[in-house]
């Protein structure tokens, strides 16, 4: 059994339950937090325990004692290791067959091959996703729907305030030119965690269309679209994904070169390389 307590977003929940499964697909798993993830998939092979089960200081204690009995070697623990631009998951036995997973995101290139994105979006979300579709795009901007991810937010200020991922408008202007001389006609899906600026600086362009659903539906019109240009997010990470996945060949994806640390030009994080994303500067 491996037990987990949230740490991270829908995107970075999505890659640690692939990652588990993936790694360890016999040991049941524990997940403590995870709603976005139960809200996001169809069938989550993992015992859920919401936060509204347990009050935040029942969970902080609970978490404590487990690391206690992690240092005390009576459970064991499950870690990612980074060392020397090399990252690789290590696992302590204890004295029982419990497992205490550390902090762990699983995003780096060694886990990127190993993980199997064929996990299924719930079917009610991916049938709204179609009929918003249905209503705001003509049948035929259907065939070439490019989508566009712009995440703001935390992103203002992380991985730092000097070098934030946040990316700039003249990127994602770039990045649509370029699209356009890859693919016929296309028509662009905006979605963002910050609607308002999204419409301020992108309301006039031409063939476009900007989404103010919620983090689930905008996950499925994602997975929808043919094509796709990235924020260094690992949320539009599997929005490429499970259009790649849907579409199985052809679809063109951009993203930041040097994703999260691009305006320091050093991979953030170090190793988070995918083999069929195309990185511009």
């Amino acid at each position: 059994m491996i037990v987990f307590f949230e740490h991270g977003r829908l995107g970075n929940q999505l890659f640690q339950y692939a990652a588990l499964k993936e790694l360890y697909p016999n040991q049941r798993l524990v997940f403590f937090g995870f709603e976005a993830l139960k809200q996001a998939l169809e069938h989550v092979d993992a015992i859920i325990i919401e936060k509204t089960k347990l009050p935040g200081w029942l969970r902080f204690a609970l978490k404590k004692f487990l690391l206690v009995l992690a240092r005390l070697r009576i459970i064991g623990t499950i870690q990612e290791i980074h060392k020397n631009s090399t990252s690789y998951v290590k696992k302590t036995k204890g004295a029982i067959s419990i497992y205490y997973l550390k902090t762990s995101y699983f995003q780096h290139q060694t886990m990127l091959d190993k993980i199997n994105p064929h996990l299924n979006l719930t079917h009610h979300k991916s049938h709204e996703a179609l009929e918003w579709i249905k209503q705001n795009i003509s049948q035929s901007s259907k065939q070439n729907l490019v989508f566009i991810h712009i995440r703001r937010g935390d992103y203002l200020t992380w991985p730092s305030r000097e070098h934030p991922a946040v990316l700039d408008k003249q990127w994602y202007i770039r990045a649509m030119d370029q699209m356009r001389t890859k693919v016929r006609n296309p028509f662009f899906l905006l979605l963002s965690d910050d609607p308002y600026y999204a419409k301020d600086c992108f309301g006039d362009q031409p063939n476009m269309v900007i989404s103010e659903n919620d983090q689930m539906i905008d996950l499925a019109l994602m997975s929808h679209c043919q094509h796709g240009i990235l924020s260094a997010s690992s949320y539009a990470w599997w929005g490429a994904c499970f259009s790649k996945t849907r579409r199985r060949e052809g679809g063109i994806y951009l993203a930041p070169k040097y994703w999260g640390g691009h305006r320091k030009a050093a991979w953030v994080p170090e190793d988070f390389i995918t083999n069929w994303l195309t990185y511009i500067e």
